[in-house]
């Protein structure tokens, strides 16, 4: 009897220290699985974004980038357990680099485009973009045409205007890397007129009289396709990368839906009329 009971003692101690071995092994197996990844990127854990300087949208601000991709992005990054890597990029760069494997997405006003789309995949739209000409208030440039009369007009490269702005101005027309230096070559009396994105003019001369900036898609001109039908910005990223495409699709139309994306655009003192993008991406044909 006695020895009857410390033989089943013995099998009660045993059975309590392995449940107690297994209790500890599944907790700590659930606590160090929960940050990582599913998305598949170019560095494990991490989001590389090439940024292009275009305030307010977004500005590389020496690796402290801000603007408005920039909090679409972050928040997609924390919901997607993934940690931003910020890199600089131009337009003339950003959809090699991604093609190339050197950044996962860019971000920066980047037009959604069927040529593109031959070397990379585009998220959902995330607003408009609309063509801004900024010139003297004297001067009263509202149109394309308006522009054929001055002497000088610059403009970003890699915009989908510049091919059809160069066929009407020929050598007037000067390119620029980036939005920062257009505006430095216009303030400085260099152009006659800039040409960038409405929603990054309007806060660069806010509060500027003697400027005048003026949406060219209120008055359509055949000759530049941009004004007849407003671009759609989207986030290019790497082609036939679902998982990456299937987060970024997620977070921006989650951001449209709930009023976020708007609040970022009005907060940065643009129209909410940016945040009308198409039902359907409208994607810009090749011709």
């Amino acid at each position: 009897m006695k020895h009857s009971r410390i033989v089943k003692g013995i099998a009660l101690a045993c059975a309590a220290i392995m449940s107690f071995g297994a209790l500890s092994a599944c907790g700590g197996s659930s606590s160090g699985s929960s940050s990582k990844s599913s998305i598949t990127t170019v560095t494990s854990g991490k989001l590389t974004v090439g940024v292009i300087d275009i305030p307010p949208f977004s500005s590389y601000n020496s690796g402290n980038p801000k603007g408005i991709d920039v909090e679409i992005i972050k928040k997609i990054a924390k919901d997607n357990n993934l940690t931003p890597v910020w890199q600089q990029a131009t337009y003339a760069d950003a959809v090699q680099s991604i093609s190339s494997g050197i950044i996962d997405v860019a971000i920066g006003t980047i037009d959604a485009t069927a040529k593109r789309k031959q070397a990379v995949d585009f998220s959902a739209s995330t607003y408009l973009d609309g063509l801004g000409i900024a010139a003297k208030a004297s001067k009263n440039i509202t149109t394309i045409a308006d522009l054929e009369k001055l002497g000088s007009v610059g403009t970003v490269d890699g915009y989908l205007w510049v091919e059809d702005l160069r066929t009407i101005l020929g050598s007037k027309l000067k390119t620029y890397p980036s939005s920062v230096e257009l505006k430095a070559d216009f303030d400085a009396g260099r152009l006659d007129a800039a040409i960038d994105a409405y929603g990054v003019q309007v806060p660069q001369f806010k509060g500027d009289s003697s400027i005048k900036v003026a949406l060219a898609n209120e008055h359509p001109d055949k000759r530049v396709r941009s004004t007849v039908q407003a671009p759609e910005a989207a986030f290019p990223f790497t082609k036939g990368n679902e998982s990456l495409g299937k987060a970024l699709d997620a977070g921006i139309t989650s951001m449209r839906a709930d009023g976020s994306i708007k609040k970022l655009i009005t907060d940065a003192g643009l129209s909410e009329g940016l945040a009308k993008v198409a039902d359907k991406q409208y994607i810009v044909p090749l011709n």
